[in-house]
């Protein structure tokens, strides 16, 4: 079982669970960029369902990623990115993750393709990485795959990334995970490309819980 989680870092050093550089997607605000503001600031808000499949879902607080940590580390492999937080603080990242008992079995440092500094750093310190690619890029750029491969040990592609694509992937020796998966059609589509799994968006449409 495997999580992910994208994080933010705020103006006193909190790392927690954000996908964006604010929280206008997620609480309706204006401008909030997260790394401007302390985490007591950010708690007055609440993740909206809005922008989601199921808007009836209740607001919900963010999650310190101490928080995440404890409640699945024993449990479940976490693939972390570290989003837009500037490279300067990401030995703090790496300290939080290395209080856990066995952190390279527990962590995965997951980042766009093109991410250097992130994954080089994780894989130096024994971290397995994972890279996600986007099929319509690679074919816009021939080199985009040979140029970045090697700092990601595992790939991920779209599912709709094309046949071509997934046929360079899978060819590559890598495991290849299969994004951003909403649906039973989606994931079957990844498995009959050669997905080696799926990071899944649409977790009760794929397995059902």
């Amino acid at each position: 079982n495997a999580l992910e989680i994208s994080l933010a870092r705020t103006s006193d050093g909190v790392w927690f669970g954000l996908h964006d550089e604010t929280l206008d997607r997620t609480s309706g605000t204006s401008g909030f960029v997260a790394a401007d503001h302390t985490w007591k600031e950010v708690q007055r808000y609440r993740i909206t369902a809005a922008e989601t499949d199921d808007p009836r879902q209740l607001p919900q607080p963010y999650l310190r990623f101490e928080q995440l940590v404890t409640a699945y580390a024993r449990s479940h492999t976490i693939f972390v990115d570290p989003k837009v937080v500037p490279t300067e603080h990401l030995g703090e990242l790496f300290a939080l993750m290395a209080k856990v008992e066995h952190p390279t079995n527990t962590f995965v440092a997951k980042g766009y393709c093109t991410a250097q500094a992130w994954p080089v750093d994780a894989r130096g310190r024994g971290y397995a990485t994972w890279g996600y690619y986007y099929g319509a890029e690679v074919a816009a750029d021939p080199t985009l795959l040979s140029s970045t491969q090697d700092r990601w040990t595992w790939l991920g592609l779209d599912y709709n990334g094309g046949e071509d694509a997934w046929r360079t992937f899978t060819n590559s020796g890598k495991p290849v995970l299969a994004h951003i998966v909403p649906s039973q059609a989606a994931a079957d589509k990844s498995l009959r490309l050669g997905a080696d799994g799926m990071v899944v968006s649409g977790v009760q449409q794929v397995l059902g819980t």
